[in-house]
């Protein structure tokens, strides 16, 4: 039986050895599975007073919880030809996203403004969060850094990176098309 194919390669190994070396919170020193609950009971109270006109708890005492409130939800998909990594970055504009690979590393920044105050305006509700997000995925070896297209559309960045067995290792910035 070959085992490979029932284990699907980790393109999250290199964004899972870089949260590893970031400060943590005092609860994560602890290894038991109450922190999970720990942290999400956190973003609750955090997004319920920023919801009421505070500034968000987290950001002050938790720098690491505020940066995972900002971790874009995507999909990895695969054909034989082809990877396909969609991205959802709603409420972001394509100039506030930069797309990089560093040999094996794909690396996925942005930033999702605030629109600008209108002094007259009173809030009454504040849900949405902003600030700045980064994705990082380990290539495959057979992916080609050399064909990679990025598109933008309805606040979703799809990604799609050519199979190529014979690829080298290299840094390289990849343009984002709107359409």
């Amino acid at each position: 039986m070959n085992f490979k194919k029932l284990s699907p390669w980790n393109w999250f190994k290199t964004e899972e050895q870089q949260a590893t070396a970031l400060p943590t919170s005092r609860s994560d020193h602890f290894g038991f599975p109450v922190t999970r609950l720990h942290r999400e009971i956190d973003h609750l109270f955090d997004d319920f007073f920023r919801g009421a006109g505070f500034p968000s708890l987290l950001e002050e005492h938790l720098p690491v919880a505020t940066a995972q409130l900002l971790k874009p939800k995507l999909d990895i998909s695969e054909t034989d030809e082809k990877y396909e990594v969609r991205i959802e970055v709603p409420g972001v504009d394509k100039d506030n996203i930069s797309i990089d690979i560093d040999n094996d590393t794909l690396t996925i920044r942005g930033e999702k403004k605030m629109e600008k105050e209108n002094k007259s305006e009173k809030y009454h509700f504040i849900e949405r969060s902003y600030g700045s997000f980064q994705r990082v995925l380990a290539l495959p070896a057979d992916a080609d850094r050399d064909l990679i297209d990025a598109n933008f559309k309805d606040g979703v960045l799809r990604l799609t990176i050519t199979k190529n067995p014979d690829k080298q290792k290299t840094t390289k910035t990849i343009a984002i098309e709107h359409g």
